[in-house]
């Protein structure tokens, strides 16, 4: 499953939103793990 980030997002936020945490995000997403405090509006994120 697939979340395209929005403004005003976070990590923190889509992890919270979703039930999961911010280290499985970034396992999920090893693209983010250099700079995990820098997402883009648009971006799409694997959350499952």
């Amino acid at each position: 499953m697939l979340h395209v980030v929005q403004h005003g997002e976070s990590l923190h936020l889509i992890a919270k939103h979703n039930g999961t945490s911010v280290n499985v995000l970034l396992r999920l997403n090893p693209h983010l793990r250099r700079r995990p405090d820098l997402i883009h509006v648009g971006e799409k994120i694997r959350i499952r």
